[in-house]
């Protein structure tokens, strides 16, 4: 029995493998898409950006859902932000809770190029400071997940509630070494902003 989904993608967990088709598919109106993301030059555009420039593209009310119902609509749906640089545009796509995905797209061909988070990064900071962002000693810092073995959360219902989770990992973790993490412990208790806890909710301990 046929799948009534119609997001019929490729076996692969990955997005990007099925962004050249979806470009394909609507390869006409890509192109001019495409044109009008260059149109202002190098910025920064957010989801709404994307897909209002899509609606003014396709003037055709049944063709604009067609295309925004299919493949591509849900790529672009998935995707948080995208940097412009001619003739490029780079898309990161958060696909699920904690999955991400880099891609370029030449505006000139919609050829797609898989980039790491890096080369992502360089791009968009090329919108801000050229100069700074070619610069080879400048400094990289990774702000990623500390690595103390804490449970990747995974779940769409786990959105918001990460505090209370890591609140919940940390003291229990902790709660029979207090005696020597008392002073980590009274640290991370006094990080907060506006009143707000940061790290540790200091009524689960």
């Amino acid at each position: 029995m046929a799948s009534s989904s119609p997001h019929v993608l490729k076996r692969t967990n990955s997005l990007v493998d099925n962004m050249p088709d979806a470009l394909r598919q609507s390869r006409y109106h890509m192109k001019r898409c495409f044109a009008k993301y260059l149109e202002k030059g190098r910025r920064v555009m957010k989801l709404h950006d994307l897909m209002e420039e899509v609606e003014r593209t396709i003037d055709d009310k049944i063709e604009r859902n067609h295309v925004l119902e299919g493949n591509l609509g849900f790529i672009l749906s998935s995707t948080q932000e995208a940097v412009v640089e001619p003739p490029y545009v780079a898309f990161a796509i958060r696909p699920n809770p904690g999955v991400w995905e880099h891609v370029r797209v030449n505006s000139e061909d919609l050829s797609v190029e898989p980039i790491t988070s890096t080369q992502y990064l360089k791009f968009k900071e090329r919108v801000y400071d050229e100069k700074w962002a070619n610069d080879e000693n400048a400094f990289e810092a990774d702000f990623g997940a500390f690595d103390i073995g804490i449970p990747k959360l995974t779940l769409s219902s786990s959105i918001g509630n990460g505090l209370h989770f890591v609140s919940k990992f940390l003291t229990s973790k902790t709660a029979g070494k207090l005696a020597k993490t008392q002073a980590i412990v009274d640290y991370l208790l006094k990080l907060n902003h506006h009143g707000e806890s940061l790290m540790i909710n200091d009524t689960l301990i």
